[in-house]
């Protein structure tokens, strides 16, 4: 039997439904401390829940304090729902830098409910209201009745607890918990558990509710224990302290800690911080538990960098994070030339520390070194910090310093690498002031010569697969470089990243969210890959979810361009024009009037009937257009907006002409739907390889 509509209630009558019941943790402890933040967090929490709610069909019968009661007419939107709440609680905690975590446990149940006057009654609610406490914090515990209508059509698995007598409820009921795959991160493996709790279920059923709320207790504490092989595992290196009496050496200490990264991504036992989110802690005034918390790292890498007279002592420790027991230390003492391949010895003496068995492919991609030359070295850690800012200033910086970079050590394939990619971002994503041809010759020439000089170069396969697909239109080819760089470095947060764009580019845009959070995984505080998560979320038309994402990410980085960018555009697929406006004009503002976004803004302008704003774009892109910087894909949207249907197709066919890597957005892009059915605009789609 299925629940019914909430909208086709009768007051009075009784039937079945779906009902969820949440609870914030911990907030009750948090008023008493801070009223102020709780108060915030509350509010927080409200605006963050309340949009998922309605996007799977949840009618909010009430709130309690910090606890919501929602009715909806399926189990299976309520787990969905459930399972979305939770993942977006799970990146917000792990992609800001919040002062305090804002988790919730989930409770579902499907039974008999009673409509009365504003409220709800019954078993239903008393059942779910009982469940919710026996969740982990950012977990879902749900009924055998609920979990019968969602077994084989949940995407997740569900694992049993246990049955139990719970408070003024007369028969036992057998309880259920969602395996989520980003708490994977935090337990140990799952068939273990399992086995576990079935030696220790006696005691489940000889102590009712009290046992089982012990069994569901045991469940998520063990599996959050940091000391488990998998919270150890996931490591974070801390910018090492630059000791060095002239502070113009903060280079090299950062180029220690860059390579130790690097080289650490490479285990595929490891979980590895990448390193934008753990430059954020170079400055003091952060202690190990808040670095572990935001982080959520179970084994810290730390130490410090003294240079003098040609010489480098390099001292590293290895700490628990959770007890900060000292697992492994050591002090390097190297000439210049020498501390460069200090991260191989480094990398090594941590997977012993860790218990990890290094592949035969691993041990001989680590006694590999990049560059030699301390110069060469520190002009491309100048261009990757450029490059992660995503400007178009920055990348025109980032293009000088790899330059300048191999110039210094012509055999330097990392080097190479980053002039690819700063180059593709010229050619593909509408970054700079570089004419789109000599951008497209560069990146190809640059990535080539990447791999010539290293063929195992995770970076340069990854490069090779944005080529692949984003200029060159080969999908098949590009899947196959980016798992060979996945391959070759697992724990590379970029990636991951362009692999979930790439994925969800063509169609699979649900894989595409795993490995776009996967990255926010390995990089959970980078602007870059949360806006990523955010951009993707729209392109599967969850537009409330990516728009609350995305707002989040702004307030946490005000000064990212892309941000804003993508907010402005998840506000226009939800047709919320007015809105999307001020944010895209802040975006525009930001980049330094970047040709893409403003081909956006234009659109916006003429949907809101704003032509001669439009109008006014369209004539700034046709100045750029001359310089080879603004393509035809861009100005069409604006006379698509403008209700110039021919122009804007003869203008993306135009692009098609010109290999414009921005039509590989045609197929997922959601302003462009009212072309979809077009015969023209089909075949554009066929010969980029969106469609058969």
């Amino acid at each position: 039997m299925t629940p019914q509509d909430p909208s086709t209630t009768v007051d009075g009558a009784r039937r079945l439904a779906a009902i969820m019941f949440t609870d914030m943790v911990g907030y009750s402890a948090l008023t008493q401390q801070n009223e102020q933040r709780a108060l915030a967090l509350l509010e927080e929490h409200r605006s963050l829940l309340r949009p998922l709610f309605a996007a799977h069909k949840g009618s909010e019968i009430k709130t309690i304090g910090d606890a919501f009661l929602v009715e909806f007419s399926s189990a299976l939107d309520a787990c969905r729902c459930a399972v979305e709440i939770q993942r977006r609680l799970h990146e917000r905690n792990a992609g800001t830098l919040a002062g305090h975590p804002l988790l919730i446990r989930i409770g579902l149940h499907v039974g008999d409910i009673v409509h009365r006057e504003s409220d709800v009654y019954g078993d239903g609610v008393n059942i779910a209201s009982r469940i919710e406490p026996l969740a982990a914090p950012g977990g879902i515990c749900l009924s055998e009745d609920a979990a019968r209508q969602v077994q084989n059509k949940l995407e997740y698995p569900l694992v049993p607890l246990g049955q139990g007598e719970l408070k003024n409820i007369q028969l036992p009921v057998q309880i259920f918990s969602i395996e989520l795959p980003w708490e994977r991160l935090h337990r140990t493996p799952i068939a273990r558990l399992v086995k576990l709790y079935k030696r220790r279920r006696r005691f489940v059923h000889a102590g009712g509710s009290v046992a089982l709320l012990a069994a569901a207790l045991w469940f998520w504490s063990s599996s959050l224990d940091p000391e488990s092989a998998s919270m150890s595992r996931r490591i974070a290196v801390l910018p090492l302290e630059n000791l060095s009496s002239n502070k113009e050496d903060e280079y090299f200490a950062d180029g220690v800690t860059e390579e130790l990264i690097s080289s650490l991504a490479r285990i595929s036992g490891l979980e590895v911080i990448a390193r934008s989110s753990v430059m954020q802690f170079r400055k003091a005034g952060f202690d190990l538990g808040t670095v572990t918390r935001e982080l959520g790292a179970g084994t810290i890498l730390g130490g410090s960098v003294r240079r003098a007279s040609g010489t480098a002592r390099i001292s590293v420790r290895l700490l628990d994070a959770a007890s900060q027991r000292i697992l492994w230390s050591e002090d390097y003492d190297r000439t210049l030339e020498d501390a460069l391949s200090v991260q191989n010895d480094i990398a090594m003496r941590v997977a012993s520390a860790l218990r990890i068995q290094l592949l035969d492919a691993e041990r001989r991609d680590l006694s590999k070194v990049g560059t030699t030359n301390p110069e060469a070295y520190r002009l491309f850690l100048l261009g990757r910090f450029h490059l992660n800012k995503r400007t178009t200033e920055d990348v025109e910086k980032a293009v000088q310093y790899f330059q300048q970079s191999v110039d210094r050590d012509t055999g330097y394939s990392a080097a190479y690498a980053g002039l690819a990619e700063c180059n593709l971002l010229f050619a593909g994503a509408g970054y700079g002031h570089v004419p789109r041809d000599q951008a497209v010759a560069a990146a190809i020439e640059a990535s080539d010569r990447a791999l010539r000089l290293d063929e195992r170069s995770a970076e340069a396969h990854a490069v090779l697969g944005y080529i692949r697909y984003r200029l060159e239109w080969n999908w098949n080819e590009a899947d196959e470089e980016f798992r060979k760089a996945i391959e070759l470095k697992p724990g590379d947060a970029r990636v991951h990243e362009w692999y979930g764009l790439f994925l969800s580019l063509r169609g699979s845009t649900r894989e595409g969210l795993e490995e776009m959070r996967r990255a926010a995984t390995l990089d959970p505080l980078s602007p870059s890959v949360a806006t990523g998560v955010g951009r993707l979320l729209a392109f599967d038309r969850q537009f409330d979810s990516s728009i609350v994402h995305l707002e989040n990410v702004v307030r946490t980085h005000p000064n990212y361009a892309e941000a804003y960018f993508a907010l402005g555009l998840s506000y226009a697929y939800a047709k919320r024009f007015s809105e999307a406006i001020p944010i895209m004009e802040r975006a525009a503002e930001l980049s330094g009037r970047r040709p893409v976004i403003l081909a956006d803004l234009g659109y916006l302008y003429g949907v809101s009937g704003r032509t001669a704003d439009a109008r006014r774009i369209l004539d700034e892109l046709n100045v750029i257009s001359q310089r080879n910087l603004a393509s035809p894909w861009m100005k069409s949207f604006i006379h698509f907006s403008l209700g110039e249907q021919e122009t804007a197709l003869a203008l993306m066919e135009e692009s098609l002409r010109q290999r414009d890597g921005l039509l590989v957005y045609m197929k997922t892009e959601p302003l462009t739907i009212g072309l979809h059915h077009n015969p023209r605009f089909q075949q554009i789609l066929r010969q980029v390889g969106l469609v058969d």
